[in-house]
Formats: structure tokens, C-alpha cells, sequence
């Protein structure tokens, strides 16, 4: 099981009322600068991701300039972006991150990856991050370019996470348990099979930790729901253009109030 950081290398968060949770964004730079915006704005100064920001997205020359100008915006904002990976991510550019004290991979100071298994505390907050998920739109996507061998959440990664308990868990797949309505419409059934495969491992994750909150993305809609004979919430957050995709998050209380960007 990976170790409890405190959080305190973070350089921008120390002690925090709230912390803004935020859903898919998939590299689209105009949004991104749009919730970055709107957060300096409203004095927060932690955002915690759910997985396909797609950054380090290979590009001609190298020149991947999502990642550059999210850089450039959170030294702008004095902000600081942690992110679990999601399906579309590439993995091994995220797997090969240097790691800091506290056990994240390093972008930037303010850009730091949450590995699968990763547990760290903010201002007293358990947080656990379990990234991962199947690619439903996998046959339209060419391997090594749209997406990355070890997409998909495994049984090592939620052992990984262990057995102790957290207050919030951060996943990119939502739970089995929770209903989620794809928006590509009906799916072949084998895409399902392994879609629903990936969903069991994060709820036998959930059910290990006992989270009074999960945060998840991957199937681009707003919902909520508690987990079956469960006390914990499931938050699935919209993807980038969407109401629905940022929400925020109360430290001292654990609850969760919409964010509208206008």
C-alpha cells in the first residue's frame, strides 16, 4: 500500500476551506483556462482531477501546448493541479514521472500526477487516487497515438490502494453500483464486458476504503448516487464544456456544492 503523504510539499495548498474537484477536460486549452480563470478568481487555490486532462499528449516538435500553457497558467494563478489518470492519458510518459517527497510524479511544482494506489492528506482529508478505465471508443483510436497499453485499472493497483480508510477517493471510471448512461449510445456487448470489468475493480476498491466520498469522470454527465448498502457518495462529474464539470469540495465539512462557470 502506498504511504500517507500529508500534503505538505504542495506549494500552493497548505491549509484550504475548499478544493475545487473537476472532471474531464481532454487538452481543450480554452476550457482549461476557463476553470483556472474562474478558480483564481474565487481564491481557491487547489484543483483536484479526475482523469483525461491529456497532458504530456505527444504533438510534431514536441510541441504539446496544452501541457505548456497549463503550466504557464498555474504559475500564473499561483495554483496547483493534482490529476489521477484516466483512459485517454499516456500512460507511460506518466509512469516515467520523477516522484517527489510526498510520492507524486512532477510536471511542474504545481503539476503533479497521483499515482494508482496514491494516498495523501490535506488539511486533515484522506484521499486515495485509483485512475484508469476502458476505452469505449477504443476502435476509433490508433494504440500508441490515441491511446496506451495499461489503460485499464488492475487488481495490483487496488491492492495497491489497500484496505485503510479514506475520506475521499478520486477514480476516473465510476463504480459498479452507481448508473451511468453512455453517451455514444448502445455499446457492443464484448466493450461493455470489459467496461464493467473495470467498474468492479474500482467498486471492490470503494468497498476496501469506505470513502465518505468518490469523484469520478470517463462518462461525460453530471450525477450522484450512493453506493448500494453503502454510506459513501459517488460524484460523477461532466466532461469539459459541460455544466456539471467542476465542483467544490468543503475540507472542514465534506460537502459538496455545485461550481458554475457562467
Amino acid at each position: 500500500m502506498s504511504e500517507t503523504t500529508t500534503g505538505q510539499g504542495l506549494p500552493a495548498a497548505p491549509e484550504q476551506d475548499e478544493v475545487l474537484m473537476v472532471g474531464d477536460w481532454h487538452g481543450r486549452t480554452a476550457w482549461m483556462e476557463k476553470v483556472l480563470r474562474a478558480a483564481f478568481r474565487s481564491g481557491h487555490k487547489l484543483l483536484v482531477h479526475v482523469g483525461d486532462l491529456a497532458v504530456l499528449w505527444p504533438a510534431p516538435n514536441d510541441n504539446d501546448k496544452f501541457t505548456k500553457i497549463l503550466k504557464r497558467r498555474l504559475d500564473e494563478y499561483q495554483l496547483t493541479l493534482i490529476f489521477v489518470d484516466g483512459n485517454h492519458d499516456v500512460h507511460p510518459r506518466l509512469r516515467a514521472l520523477p516522484r517527489n517527497a510526498d510520492g507524486f510524479g512532477v510536471i511542474s511544482d504545481r503539476l503533479l500526477y497521483a499515482p494508482r494506489g496514491h494516498r495523501w492528506s490535506l488539511s486533515g482529508v484522506r484521499f486515495g487516487a485509483l485512475g484508469g478505465a476502458y476505452s469505449i471508443d477504443r476502435r476509433t483510436r490508433k494504440l500508441g497515438k490515441g491511446w496506451w497499453e495499461g489503460e485499464v485499472t488492475t487488481e495490483a493497483d487496488v491492492r495497491r490502494l489497500g484496505r485503510g480508510r479514506l475520506d475521499v477517493l478520486v477514480t476516473h471510471e465510476v463504480p459498479a453500483g452507481v448508473d451511468v448512461v453512455p453517451q455514444v449510445g448502445q455499446l457492443p456487448e464484448f466493450i461493455e464486458r470489459e467496461a464493467y470489468a473495470n467498474r468492479l475493480l474500482v467498486r471492490d476498491a470503494v468497498r476496501n476504503t469506505e470513502p465518505r466520498l468518490v469523484f469520478s469522470g470517463h462518462w461525460h454527465q453530471r450525477r450522484t448516487a450512493l453506493m448500494p448498502n453503502m454510506d459513501t457518495r459517488v460524484h460523477v462529474l461532466n466532461r469539459d464544456l459541460f455544466d456539471g464539470n467542476v465542483v467544490a469540495l468543503d475540507l472542514g465539512t465534506l460537502a459538496v456544492r455545485e461550481y458554475p462557470l457562467g
